[in-house]
């Protein structure tokens, strides 16, 4: 029974050990949403380059951080499959952005709407394991959800301002959930290593 328990906290020390990868997605993410904010009219045209930049960032951490946990973070999944969707989508923008730029809205709407199921998902992960603030990382994950909902009912008669304000927004509150996200498996790691050291 002990060996079983110490080969699973193992598999789960492998799954968090990478915490500074969603902390680097946090970044991108915070650094996209000022600079969104600081350039808003140059944001619309080089927001299809920079998007598709971010999303094959952040689809490559989605992957690593996905094929290193194994089985045991249920967003592993998600991970997956957002992974792959943002390496796509990424290369799609930063290759035809002129084309892109016209569905750019419904690619954003539709890239932050996946992202908060994803972090309402890791949320529900923190509740298993108890850690604080899981009720906050699921209010957030919310919070983007409806983000990503009210920039889908319009993308285009909500006009280019709203888009880009919402946007900005939306990338803001992913980043800041992420940077906390990378935190909280930080803590977890920490734990880990004190009670099993490697």
């Amino acid at each position: 029974m002990r060996r079983h328990f110490e080969n699973l906290t193992s598999k789960v020390a492998r799954a968090v050990k990478h915490w500074w990868l969603m902390l680097i997605a946090g970044l991108l993410c915070l650094v996209m949403g000022v600079v969104v904010f600081v350039f808003p009219l140059e944001s619309y045209v080089t927001l299809a380059i920079l998007f598709g930049v971010l999303m094959l960032a952040v689809g490559a951490i989605q992957l690593i951080v996905a094929s290193t946990s194994g089985n045991y973070l249920t967003m592993r999944g998600y991970f997956v499959v957002g992974g792959v969707m943002d390496l796509i989508l990424g290369i799609f923008l930063c290759i035809y952005p002129s084309v892109s730029l016209v569905a750019l809205p419904i690619m954003l709407g539709i890239w932050m709407m996946y992202n908060s199921f994803v972090i309402i998902a890791f949320g529900g992960d923190m509740e298993t394991f108890r850690l604080g603030g899981s009720g906050l990382v699921i209010v957030g994950g919310v919070l983007l959800l409806l983000l990503s909902a009210i920039i889908l009912l319009n993308p285009f008669s909500a006009g280019v301002t709203t888009v880009i304000i919402f946007t900005g927004i939306g990338l803001l509150v992913l980043g800041c959930l992420l940077c906390v996200l990378s935190f909280k498996l930080k803590y977890v790691d920490k734990e880990i290593e004190m009670e099993f050291p490697r």
